[in-house]
Formats: C-alpha cells, sequence, structure tokens
C-alpha cells in the first residue's frame, strides 16, 4: 500500500492545534481514496476503523470524518452493526459517470482557465515518458497512478471549484471500476491510446489553451465509453 506524504506532517508542527488535525483529516481521506482507487480495498471489502487509528496515529474521531467523506463520494457505506465497506459499481453507472464526465468537460472548456505554468509541462512530460515505458510491460498499477497523476494536472487548470469537487467525485467513483476491467482489454491498446491523448494534451498546454485540453481530454473519455459499449454488446460466455 502507499504512504502519506510525510513532509507535510514536518511542517504541521508548527501550526495551531486545530490546524494540524484539519490536515491530518485531508491525508487520511486522499490517503484511503488512493486505496480504495488502486484496489487495495477491493469492493466489498471492510474496513477496520481501529486498524486504521492506529496505523495512522489518530483517535477515531479524526478518522471517521474522513471516512464519513468517503461515503459521501460513494466510495464506501456504512451500516450500523455490519461496518464500513468499499461499495461496488456495474458497468450501467459507470457509463452514466462517463456521460457527465463529458459534459463537465464541456463546462471546464468555458470556465476561466487556472495559468499553464511550467511545472504543469515538466510534470505532463514525464507522465509521458513513464507511459512509454509501460508498452515494454503490463504494470497496470502503474498505468492506475499515472491516470490519477493525469487527473490531477487536468484538476489543477480550471478555477471553477464546484465543477472540480464534482468531477474529482466521479473520476474516483468511476477509476477503480476501469481498472478492473484492464484485466478484460488489451493492455497495450490502452497505453498507446494514453500516450496519444497525452501528446495532444502537452501540445495543448504548451499552447497554454485549457479549452482545447478539455476537448482532448473528453474526446478520450467518449473512447472509453464506446470501448465499454462494445464490451457491454459482446456476448457472454456461457
Amino acid at each position: 500500500m502507499t504512504g502519506i506524504d510525510t513532509t507535510a506532517s514536518v511542517n504541521e508542527a508548527a501550526l495551531p492545534e486545530g490546524e494540524r488535525q484539519k490536515t491530518s483529516k485531508q491525508e487520511i481521506y486522499r490517503e484511503l481514496r488512493h486505496r480504495i482507487c488502486l484496489l487495495d480495498y477491493q469492493p466489498g471489502s471492510r474496513l477496520n476503523e481501529r486498524e486504521l487509528a492506529a496505523e495512522f496515529g489518530v483517535s477515531r474521531t479524526p478518522l471517521r470524518t474522513a471516512l464519513q467523506r468517503l461515503e459521501y463520494d460513494g466510495l464506501i457505506i456504512s451500516q450500523h452493526g455490519n461496518g464500513t465497506e468499499v461499495t461496488s459499481i456495474d458497468l450501467s453507472s459507470i457509463r452514466d459517470i462517463y456521460i457527465v464526465r463529458m459534459r463537465l468537460m464541456d463546462a471546464m472548456a468555458e470556465s476561466s482557465p487556472l495559468p499553464v505554468t511550467d511545472d504543469v509541462l515538466s510534470e505532463i512530460e514525464d507522465l509521458e515518458n513513464e507511459t512509454r515505458n509501460l508498452l515494454e510491460g503490463k504494470d497496470k498499477r502503474t498505468f492506475a497512478e499515472i491516470i490519477i497523476r493525469l487527473h490531477g494536472i487536468l484538476h489543477s487548470l480550471s478555477s471553477n471549484g464546484p465543477l472540480r469537487d464534482f468531477n474529482d467525485i466521479l473520476f474516483f467513483q468511476s477509476a477503480r471500476f476501469w481498472f478492473l476491467l484492464l484485466e478484460k482489454m488489451n493492455f497495450r491498446q490502452q497505453v498507446e491510446d494514453l500516450l496519444d491523448e497525452m501528446r495532444m494534451i502537452k501540445r495543448s498546454l504548451e499552447l497554454r489553451d485549457v479549452r482545447l485540453v478539455a476537448t482532448v481530454h473528453k474526446s478520450h473519455l467518449a473512447m472509453v465509453l464506446s470501448r465499454l459499449d462494445a464490451m457491454d454488446r459482446s456476448p457472454q460466455p456461457a
């Protein structure tokens, strides 16, 4: 499993207690969301609050705050007497999510963009190189982590807070199911598709054209949706 970035924790020591606790909740939330997205916690698996509180070195109160946020995101469900369980998702649900995410790219294209920095350009170039390395193997976890980092880049380009929050929730709802489907798909083809998208996004970023970035990503989402529809139409084995 991945670990929390400890750099932020060192800097938190200088903050008031309330600020430190708030940062801790955010770190726990993001780490658990990351694990769910990367299928470290499979759909249907149970989360043990006591064990997680001990792992993160916090009381169960801030942990429960993070879990409540994950439940709001639709990633877990808590039932009295049954504990906390990672939710599942079906093909029809993910299809609906991709349709909404495509519409959100239209909204992103119309919203006021944030400046494209040299750091953003450097990160997308690094991602492109890492993706190209996947052509030589079948590292699904690295593929998943690259997708998450690409989402983070796109997430940072819009100044529209509500759009960013909603798109963030939908991304993490759909990503884990998409990674499950990698077992049934041509992995090299998915890598090549991602490389094509990154090349176009990088060119758009070099032009400082966030509207074009949103259009490119919408086209990629449409391609994924077409693949999902094709899978749904495929005859199932008897």
